[in-house]
């Protein structure tokens, strides 16, 4: 089973309840080659089936070969239980005792019943028959009649089954099996997305009928909903620092961290001087994206080093000041985050870290220019400059906001600090700010649920979740492969 931390589960509690069920026996799980049929099905052998009492008949799998790129399932699935279900006259070099040959239906079922039977005073058995459509095809009959008949027999003696076929679309087997889910395996922008879609479980209520999952490092799991930082209730131990400034391995090397060592193993962190653009793609809460980006920030800050924030229009200020206070504490946020923020009529000041200025492109470059002097001149460190873009260019526009962040990011590069920029799917500028960025990552959420990806440098779609139950959120990051 998979360990809480990694913000990911195994088996949907529907599926789970689906076979709690008296009655329910068969479970089809259907869609095309390479979709995770297989590792899903030995998955839930492997989570529920009680020791040694998983059976596995394949057309095309030996235990060797089962074990090695599956090791985790021998203790649920021993050799004794791995049936070879075809009818080769000359045997197969395989490390399988049981080897089942037949021509005909029935001797299929005579085979399925013994090895049923041998296992029952040791368990309850659990059937995985991989797949229908080759047995069907060496028996002879359609994958209908076979599929029926193998139903008929584990019914009778109280057997649960999963029967995996490669016939995607709707079938007859959709209407004799009592549960289906289809796998599905698609691509967005050249980069794999998996999904499953559960469309009937007899006697359970669906509430939710998708499921995103990996099969990374050739295991099954499914993504959560998004667990954001607490607000308002909590206020969390300060964040582990990754120092990367003098001294360092990072500053060898001319690069920050990104204040995850996951995140720095699979990036090798970031190199200064950099502008990084995250593209928001569809609806996306921004509070999640404050969220995703707070342990670069964070490392910034617990080292000393300035932030100069222009945050997103639909976020206030002292909502970015009460987050991070929960997260770094309130002296630190005071002493090293300045928010800009454009305001009509007489600046009255508020707070220390709230800098107003006019309704102006020359005053908010000002303001930017002039925070980064004060923060350099009094900390003798590196800056980071979070802009979104949506904000500035709701307050002057596509054009003026070009030349905002034409000359921010060529000081930041010049000087080697680090910016981060945000748009969003109204932003103009997003392809003029995408020719100037050294990295580009996207973001997007389905059904609350986060996903992003790399376009330069390319990496594949990750899953981003936190854990929020630690003494310090940490966010993990589940390539989809």
């Amino acid at each position: 089973m998979l360990k809480t931390q990694n913000m990911s589960k195994t088996i949907p509690s529907e599926i789970i309840d689906f076979f709690d069920i008296t009655g329910n026996v068969a479970l089809l799980v259907k869609g095309d080659p390479g979709t995770g049929k297989t590792i899903f099905s030995l998955h839930y052998v492997a989570s529920q089936a009680e020791k040694g009492c998983g059976i596995y008949f394949s057309t095309r799998v030996d235990a060797k070969s089962l074990y090695g790129q599956f090791p985790w399932i021998r203790e649920s699935i021993p050799p004794e239980n791995i049936v070879d279900a075809t009818q080769n006259i000359v045997p197969k070099r395989m490390e399988v005792p049981q080897l089942i040959r037949f021509s005909s239906l029935p001797e299929f079922l005579k085979g399925l019943y013994m090895v049923i039977e041998e296992k029952k005073p040791s368990g309850s058995p659990l059937v995985v028959v991989d797949s229908i459509d080759a047995v069907a095809a060496t028996i002879g009959l359609s994958v209908e009649e076979t599929c029926d008949r193998i139903i008929d027999a584990v019914r009778g003696a109280e057997i649960k089954t999963i029967i995996i076929t490669e016939r995607a679309e709707k079938t007859a087997l959709d209407y004799i099996c009592d549960g289906v889910v289809t796998f599905k395996k698609t691509f967005i922008d050249g980069r794999i997305f998996r999904e499953l879609i559960i469309e009937k479980l007899r006697g359970v209520e669906i509430l939710n009928p998708f499921y995103y999952f990996t099969l990374h490092k050739g295991q099954f799991k499914y993504f959560d909903r998004f667990s954001p930082v607490e607000r308002r209730k909590r206020t969390y131990e300060p964040h582990p620092v990754i120092k990367d400034g003098k001294g360092t391995k990072f500053y060898e090397n001319g690069i920050f961290s990104t204040g995850n060592r996951e995140l720095d193993k699979k990036m090798g962190g970031v190199r200064r001087g950099s502008f990084i653009l995250i593209e928001v793609v569809g609806e996306f809460p921004f509070e999640h994206l404050i969220d995703i980006t707070s342990p670069i920030v964070e490392n910034f800050m617990l080292q000393g080093r300035g932030i100069v924030v222009v945050p997103c229009k639909s976020i206030s200020p002292r909502y970015f000041i009460n987050l991070y206070s929960n997260l770094v504490g309130k002296e630190i946020v005071e002493k090293y985050c300045k928010i800009i923020a454009p305001i009509r009529g007489n600046h009255k000041k508020t707070a220390s870290w709230l800098i107003h200025t006019d309704y102006s492109m020359n005053k908010i470059l000002e303001a930017i220019n002039e925070e980064i002097d004060r923060f350099k001149e009094k900390l003798n460190e590196n800056v980071l400059v979070y802009l979104s873009f949506d904000k500035l260019e709701a307050d002057f526009g596509p054009e003026d906001t070009e030349k905002i962040a034409i000359e921010i990011i060529s000081r930041i590069k010049f000087e080697e600090d680090l910016c981060i920029g945000v748009t969003f799917p109204n932003t103009k500028i997003t392809p003029k700010l995408r020719e100037m960025a050294d990295m580009v990552f996207r973001i997007f959420s389905k059904k609350g649920i986060v996903f992003a990806y790399g376009v330069h440098p390319p990496l594949a779609i990750c899953n981003i979740n936190a854990d929020t139950s630690l003494p310090h959120p940490k966010m993990y990051f589940t390539p989809i492969t």
